[in-house]
């Protein structure tokens, strides 16, 4: 039986939540392989059809020195035109390789159900799951693509998309995020319960995070 069509996913941390990335790629006949980039395995560049940077508490901005190893990697998979998307700090991580810039924010915390307002079809605009206070500047020629009131979130250089916001995390997902941030999330005054019962709420079907895999992964090469 011939393997199906495989996605590289790298990920910042040992069990990364991706439970909707997994099962739209799924659907789409794809398979997902993880790779430990937080411990520098990364994929060889032609093994894989397509690559997902997903995000981590690590900073782009602070990290940078033990991150660079991956910014290089980034580098050469957009030089290479290999399709990308970029999520959270993997997009800040992308904005430094491709010559932008990752930087602290100038508007805090922006966390929960994010409404965002794009300019095209990718990214859909609607809500998506958001937990970051670290922003970027796009490289010189990038396609803005999206904003929410307060950040750049979405933006389009080559081959790669790039999204502030986390369209691989359901409910679940994000509670998994805030179980690992609550106490510090607390010692900030953020209303923690809040959150959740706002991640808890129904969303439309489909979700805007769903919506958007769908529309990346039908943009990816066909496979003969």
């Amino acid at each position: 039986m011939s393997r199906s069509p495989s996605i590289a996913v790298l990920s910042h941390v040992p069990e990364p939540s991706i439970a909707v990335l997994r099962e739209r790629a799924a659907a789409a006949g794809r398979e997902l392989d993880v790779y430990a980039a937080y411990r520098g395995e990364f994929p060889m560049l032609g093994t894989h059809e397509a690559w997902v940077v997903l995000g981590g508490a690590q900073s782009a901005q602070a990290d940078r020195a033990a991150l660079q190893p991956e910014i290089d990697v980034l580098a050469g998979a957009v030089e290479a035109g290999l399709p990308l998307l970029a999520i959270c700090l993997g997009a800040q991580l992308l904005a430094v390789a491709t010559g932008g810039r990752a930087f602290a924010g100038d508007s805090g915390l922006e966390s929960g159900l994010v409404d965002v307002l794009s300019t095209s079809a990718q990214p859909p605009s609607g809500r998506y799951f958001s937990f970051h206070s670290d922003s970027m500047e796009p490289p010189p020629g990038a396609e803005v693509l999206a904003t929410s009131d307060r950040y750049l979130q979405a933006w389009r250089y080559r081959s790669a998309l790039a999204v502030q916001f986390h369209p691989e995390l359901d409910a679940d997902g994000f509670g998994a995020v805030l179980d690992v941030e609550e106490d510090k999330l607390t010692r900030f005054g953020v209303d923690v319960p809040a959150l959740r019962a706002e991640a808890a709420t129904p969303q439309p079907s489909p979700t805007a995070g769903e919506r958007l895999i769908d529309i990346w992964l039908a943009g990816l090469p066909t496979r003969p």
